[in-house]
């Protein structure tokens, strides 16, 4: 045991030697470069003799080496140190020539200079340099990018070493701990042995010694068949013995039925002990899991919604539209596994409110439409008239079904359409049976795959899963909830054509009518959060920033404590309108914070609001009795978080005054703002979906009517289908009411009809594609002055940082102008960009200050 606690202590003793040694031969080198640049930049000698000391007398580097092969180290990581002290030693040529320059500048004698300097001979265009020219000469061999480069050469060999060192020395330890580990475990055995055999001698020596016949007296007294332990011993005589023997005989075979039946119930009790043990390992396990993603996700989420409402380029908008779908598609993955939990825990419940269910197809269809789009498929939707549009049920997972089913035929689905239909299988009563349906042209399932389609993290096949990407967890859950929803799942399909996936649910009708929220005719308001006080408390620094910053944005005072501890003060020093707490802490955690505020600050006065990574219910528990107000889940949704801040902050709402559009409101054609809305805000993706729209249907008008005349009846009326649901996606009502008038003549065989309705359909649809491209050209020329005002504003912050930098005599000042060469080009022209750099390559910063406000009429960084 010894022997292995020692091995583990010998393993780490030899991790931290190993990674000093790598520091300490980095830090040598560091050491040179610094001392060899000081004597470039100010000349004194000191830095000279500090340098050479270094080399000739303290060798560390030497001595680096040299511990290396003391300690063993492998040839490997001996051959990396040595290659970096070889490297080192290489710049030390270059370092002698600035050093032998900066001397002969001085005036220095060969004979009164450092032997090694000595002994170096310049070039003989270096020692034609005048002495301003050699010390420039000098400073510039230690500072340009050779040099650097020659620096790099050094590092990446220490890099290098330090990884194979960790690695392997991670190894040892490991290994070492396993020994430990497992010598542990056999003294615990072996002392659980010894306690066992012990136990078993004492027992054996009570009973050879004590008096039987005395005992027997006793035992029967007691019998009664209604003690189940009740039994003689076999002691003394031969005869008493066969006599106990025949009485435990008789007795044990009455008792017999009752001992199984207590071995089976307590067979079954320590199996639910076990299962129970199991279940809240697993519950644990997910909240920590859920709590260790969602933390730097909610940070992820937090920062792209900032970063949204700030000026972009197009293709930065891209990228942030990117991280936004990554993010919160990780955030569905987490959300799917959790579901999946509390189905197989049988904590999953389904609510049962009232809803619109036409409205929720269509938010449904308008979700989806932009991956449809994007793919270039057709979405379609057709509720039958029977389907009341009212009825009572779980809108939440119902939708979360539709969605998921929808997003596997997207999926799977390269050219053609997706299909979603609702019809009413039975009815009964106030209850109702509906029949979903989703349809796709997609690659198909197999009759093999559909065997196990619905089980968990399973999917087609191997290549589906690789291709495709997915868990195989969506179908599974689907399946749980519509069956929770009393209804079943099924799918049919056919390799290569497409699949229907079916499934029926029960509803209760109702005859209460759900208000449309009509955002048109209702004034605008926002939230005035000014003069509002908050303290944030989060232990993790991004996301403590984060959210600091999204309150901020929204007009909040902010403070913010990194622990309970610091909370519990602030609040108690400090008058706040709103605590925003983080549960999981180190040392004192959220919920043990508020218990000790509520001591002296009551929930009416101060709403504190729980964020916990926990997606778990016994989160709602804690909070609640932890005595805080309500909670929230991370990763933080902001609009969700401004909701839940204006009822608890008791903010004031102000009427804010309508905008006029940037661009003018076409005349009843395509209603674009709702869609915009729809899309978060982004003009842009709706701008390419309107080019996208009229690039692909411009022609329909056409192609509809030559149908029409060669009597492709029902190729028209399909057409005319796919372009009416996707009028509606793009706000395009009065064309999709046109198109609905147009597909029902068709329906009819009304030839009349279907002459009459062409002729409105052909004019809207040539009016709206006018319409679409006034609001592209108006998004366009938005976008162009935003971006014109961005780029103004992001040349003064640039001039105004780097004059800020000279001024100050920063060391930083070079590398930023620098890194913006090409944008102060541009700014300046060439000739002021040369000038100026001559001074701050010298580090003449003082000097490059004056010369920049007077050639660029600058006066200091008041007016920048």
């Amino acid at each position: 045991m010894d022997s292995n606690i020692k091995a583990e202590q010998m393993a780490e003793m030899r991790k931290s030697q190993f990674k000093q040694l790598g520091l300490d031969l980095a830090n040598a080198s560091d050491y040179l470069t610094d001392e060899a640049r000081k004597f470039a930049v100010v000349k004194d000698i000191i830095h000279l003799n500090q340098y050479w000391e270094e080399i000739n007398v303290k060798k560390t580097r030497d001595h680096v080496i040299s511990q290396l092969q003391e300690l063993n180290s492998p040839q490997e990581e001996a051959e990396l140190l040595a290659k970096a002290k070889r490297n080192s030693d290489a710049l030390v040529e270059t370092e002698r020539r600035s050093m032998r320059l900066v001397l002969e500048a001085l005036g220095v004698s060969e004979k009164d200079m450092v032997f090694e300097v000595a002994t170096f001979q310049l070039s003989e265009e270096d020692k034609n340099l005048t002495s301003e020219e050699k010390f420039e000469k000098a400073r510039d061999i230690m500072f340009d990018e050779k040099y650097a480069e020659d620096k790099k050469l050094i590092m990446e060999p220490i890099d290098n070493f330090q990884v194979l060192m960790n690695t392997r020395l991670d190894a040892e330890l490991q290994i070492a701990r396993q020994f430990t580990k497992r010598a542990v475990i056999l003294q615990i055995i072996l002392a659980l042995t010894s306690f066992f055999a012990l136990g078993i001698l004492l027992t054996i020596f009570h009973k050879q010694y004590n008096l039987p016949i005395k005992h027997y007296t006793q035992d029967l007294k007691k019998f009664s068949f209604e003690n189940k332990d009740f039994g003689l011993m076999p002691k003394g005589t031969q005869e008493l013995r066969m006599f106990v023997a025949t009485f435990n005989q008789l007795y044990q075979s009455f008792q017999e039925e009752l001992l199984k039946r207590k071995q089976a119930e307590e067979t079954m009790k320590v199996a639910k002990e076990e299962a129970e043990k199991a279940n809240r390992a697993k519950s644990e396990f997910l909240a920590s899991m859920s709590h260790e993603i969602r933390t730097p996700l909610n940070a992820i989420i937090g920062y792209e919604y900032l970063l949204e409402s700030t000026d972009l380029s197009v293709k930065q908008q891209e990228y942030i539209s990117k991280i936004g779908i990554s993010a919160k598609n990780l955030l569905a993955l987490i959300n799917d596994i959790l579901d999946f939990s509390k189905i197989e825990a049988g904590r999953l419940t389904m609510e049962m409110i009232s809803f619109d269910l036409y409205d929720l197809i269509q938010d449904v269809c308008q979700l989806m439409s932009i991956e449809v789009q994007q793919k270039g498929l057709k979405l379609n939707k057709e509720i039958e008239k029977e389907v009341p549009r009212y009825i009572k049920g779980d809108p939440t997972r119902l939708k979360q079904v539709l969605v998921n089913l929808l997003s596997n035929g997207i999926k799977f689905t390269e050219e053609g359409y997706l299909h979603i239909g609702v019809k009413v299988k039975k009815q009964k009563r106030d209850k109702v049976y509906l029949l979903f349906s989703i349809a796709d042209t997609g690659i198909g399932i197999s009759e093999e795959q559909k065997r196990y389609l619905f089980e968990s993290f399973t999917q087609g096949d191997a290549s589906t899963s690789r291709k495709y990407g997915g868990t195989g967890l969506g179908l599974a859950i689907s399946r749980k909830m519509v069956e929770m929803m009393k209804g079943k799942m099924e799918v049919e399909s056919i390799l290569g054509e497409g699949s229907i996936f079916y499934f029926t649910a029960q509803f209760q009708v109702t005859d209460e009518i759900i208000e449309e929220n009509k955002t048109q005719e209702k004034p605008r308001w926002m939230d005035s959060f000014m003069n509002k006080k908050i303290l944030v408390v989060e232990d993790h620094k991004i996301n403590r920033q984060m959210i600091k910053e999204v309150l901020s944005h929204l007009g909040f005072d902010t403070d913010t404590a990194s622990g309970g501890g610091q909370a519990v003060e602030m609040v108690r020093n400090n008058r706040y309108d709103l605590v925003l707490m983080d549960v999981r802490m180190p040392e004192m955690d959220g919920y043990e914070a508020t218990k000790r505020i509520r001591a002296f600050v009551d929930a009416d006065t101060l709403p504190i609001i729980a964020l916990t990574a926990d997606a778990v219910e016994e989160v709602a528990t804690a909070v609640k009795e932890a005595g805080m107000n309500h909670y929230m889940t991370k990763p933080l949704n902001p609009e969700k978080l401004r909701n839940v801040l204006r009822k608890y902050a008791k903010v004031n709402e102000i009427k804010q005054k309508e905008k006029d559009s940037v661009f003018p409101q076409p005349k009843g054609l395509i209603s674009y703002e709702e869609v915009i809305q729809n899309l978060g805000g982004k003009k842009k993706i709706y701008q390419n979906i309107l080019q996208q729209f009229i690039e692909e249907h411009k022609k329909d008008g056409e192609k509809v009517k030559n149908l029409l005349t060669s009597e492709g009846y029902e190729k028209a009326r399909f057409m005319l289908h796919t372009l009416k649901g996707i009028a509606g996606n793009i706000g395009a009502m009065k064309l999709k009411e046109t198109v609905e008038d147009m597909e029902k003549a068709i329906k009819e065989s009304n030839l009349k009809q279907i002459e009459s309705t062409f002729l409105l359909f052909h004019r809207c649809l040539k009016e709206t594609m006018m319409d679409a491209e006034k609001i592209i050209q108006s998004i366009s020329q938005e976008e162009d002055t935003n971006k014109e005002k961005a780029e103004y504003l992001e040349e003064k912050q640039k001039i105004k940082k780097l004059l800020y930098l000279l001024q100050g005599g920063e060391a930083k000042a070079k590398e930023f102008f620098t890194l913006y060469e090409e944008d102060f080009i541009v700014i300046w022209g060439l000739v002021t960009y040369q000038e100026l750099k001559k001074f701050i390559v010298r580090y003449e910063f003082e000097k490059a200050a004056a010369y920049l406000i007077k050639k660029i009429g600058l006066e200091g960084e008041k007016n920048v």
